[in-house]
């Protein structure tokens, strides 16, 4: 017998994955670290003596980085600068460094060291490239901030920003080696500008995804406030070409991980934290963030210190890591509702604009202004949406719903739809994709300090709003841009007040089961990567569920795997976020 089961877990806490905790300081300025095969973790800083050049220092960790031994060791070089220290243990145990090394329009380097006794002493390998002569003399040639990833056949890549080709401000290039750093190959260009010109990609960081593609994000100055991009690639040394997909909210020393469900996280100088549950297709806030810093050159790293727990690593006062445990993707309940009588808004994210609460009631105090905070599944397709709004002053607010990718950078910045009341005397649907597209538009009488209950139906591509009347719509439109996302509440040069914000969801996360040339197939709607399918022979055993590894495929929206037909007399699956 096959049987279905449901699994539940609960929400609880801030928007996102990740709540954090404690924090230990390590000094110095720039930091990365690498977890070693002996369980230790190594740190390497950059360090500026007044009067002299900066080196690096090593440091190591025998307790989940709680406490550190420095210095462990020093690498220097005589007359040189270093900076952007970078590490990596080799599957042969050995450890690699590497860093930028300079004397200031004269000589750049990005030199490898390596040590056999885990970062206690050091040898020069080699030398991954070099700009240096008249090509350096004449300033903006320099090689910088190096990034080593091993590959799934051992080979050794390394990526880093290059400022020494004629007709490119700067680009990203890479190189492979097959001896473990001894030898390099020949460069390849992973990131540039098409055709040329002032953008600056920089500043890259990899990752290897649980779908076995690799992860590259990065920097690029003189596009915004040096918007963070991403590529996805299929080895991690061929890719596409361009400048790649931006990732929201992000600006400047971008550094990426995967947790191990699947989920992705970023973070920036930008201070915040943000999370992908599909493989970088899109972004959330985790909300609140690590460190209240807002925009800073603090260089941020994100690492995996033990079993569901994170280190967030930035430069503030020196090098500190803050600690965050990970929690289960939460269960949505259905229908979602959202009355703020605590006086709080657990689950919303914010993106810009000004959030208080007032007898019950949820503010976005937004004259002058625009903000937007969005809650709930970035995989709600179909369903209705209600809340009741009033507003406060001149202007326009109303619902976001199918929304993903949301920033702060502006009133239209996120991809979804919109659907909202106007003082100037209009009902207003519209769909928003970093600019502001109106699909439809009805005179309606809108006054300040009056409640009005708004209803969105969502049916594939069909949308019906409702004001007030909530059996005659005011609105019907179809419409196929945008089929999943969360939902969310608005205001634009207003202040305005929300109440009773409820989703119903119409596509529940449920399996369906079905029998395919000797092979079960299950299928389950489009949900987050974390969310594993599981088995066991009996209910009684669901706590120590056996992972389905077999691989998924996304089809028309839909999770598929095959399995095949279990031995078992009888067999229980189910869904659950891991």
């Amino acid at each position: 017998m096959l049987f279905l089961a449901p699994a539940f877990c609960t929400f609880a806490g801030p928007v996102g994955p990740i709540s954090w905790s404690g924090t230990v300081s390590i000094g110095g300025g720039w930091g990365r670290m690498v977890h070693l095969a002996n369980g230790n973790w190594l740190c390497v800083s950059s360090q500026y003596p007044a009067g002299t050049n900066s080196y690096l220092r090593i440091s190591r960790s025998a307790d989940n980085c709680r406490s550190w031994l420095t210095p462990l060791s020093t690498v220097k070089e005589a007359g040189r600068t270093l900076d952007n220290g970078e590490l990596i243990q080799l599957p042969n145990g050995t450890v690699l460094l590497t860093m930028r090394s300079l004397i200031p329009n004269n000589s750049y380097e990005l030199p490898e060291y390596a040590s056999t006794d885990n970062g206690v002493t050091w040898v020069y390998r080699s030398n991954i490239d070099t700009s240096s002569g008249t090509n350096a003399a004449q300033g903006h040639h320099g090689l910088w901030e190096p990034d080593f990833w091993v590959l799934d056949d051992g080979r050794l890549i390394v990526t880093y920003s290059n400022e020494t080709h004629p007709g490119y401000s700067q680009m990203i290039s890479e190189r492979v080696s097959t001896d473990n750093g001894t030898n390099w190959g020949a460069e390849i260009w992973a990131v540039a500008q098409t055709g040329g010109g002032s953008l600056r990609p920089g500043m890259p960081q990899m990752v290897r995804m649980t779908n076995g593609k690799y992860f590259l994000v990065y920097e690029v100055v003189n596009l915004g406030n040096a918007d963070v991009y991403c590529k996805t690639s299929d080895d991690g040394v061929t890719w596409p070409a361009g400048l790649g997909t931006h990732i929201p909210c992000h600006h400047s020393g971008p550094f990426v991980m995967s947790l191990p469900n699947g989920v992705l996280l970023v973070t920036s100088c930008e201070n915040q934290v943000s999370f992908s549950e599909d493989y970088g297709a899109t972004w959330q806030l985790n909300d609140p963030p690590a460190w209240p810093a807002n925009f800073q050159f603090t260089w941020p790293a994100i690492y995996l210190t033990q079993t569901n727990e994170v280190g967030l690593m930035l430069v503030t006062n020196g090098v500190q890591l803050r600690f965050g445990s990970v929690s289960p993707r939460p269960l949505w309940t259905n229908p979602f509702v959202a009355n703020f009588d605590s006086g709080t808004d657990p689950g919303w994210a914010h993106y810009g604009g000004n959030f208080s609460f007032n007898s019950g009631k949820y503010l976005l105090n937004d004259a002058g202004t625009n903000g937007k905070a969005m809650a709930g599944d970035a995989f709600w397709t179909d369903g209705t949406l209600d809340a009741d709004m009033m507003l406060s002053s001149l202007g326009n607010a109303g619902l976001v719903f199918r929304g993903v990718n949301p920033d702060y950078t502006g009133p239209d910045a996120l991809f979804g739809y919109y659907a909202g009341l106007d003082t100037g005397g209009s009902a207003v649907l519209g769909m928003e994709s970093n600019s502001w597209k109106s699909l439809a538009s009805v005179p309606m009488s809108v006054t300040t300090n009056v409640w009005h209950h708004l209803r969105v139906k969502l049916e594939g591509s069909q949308i019906t709003v409702f004001v007030d009347d909530l059996t005659t719509p005011l609105i019907t439109l179809t419409d196929t841009n945008f089929y999943r996302g969360q939902i969310g509440v608005r205001a634009f040069q207003c202040n305005a007040q929300f109440d009773n914000v409820t989703f119903s969801n119409a596509v529940l996360l449920k399996l369906q089961l079905n029998y395919n040339n000797n092979q079960l197939q299950l299928a389950w709607p489009q949900t987050s990567v974390s969310v594993k399918l599981c088995s066991q022979t009996n209910l009684a055993m669901m706590n120590s569920p056996v992972i389905q590894t077999n691989l998924t495929v996304l089809t028309n929206r839909y999770w598929q795997v095959n399995l095949n037909l279990p031995f078992a007399s009888s067999q229980f699956f189910w869904l659950q976020s891991r």
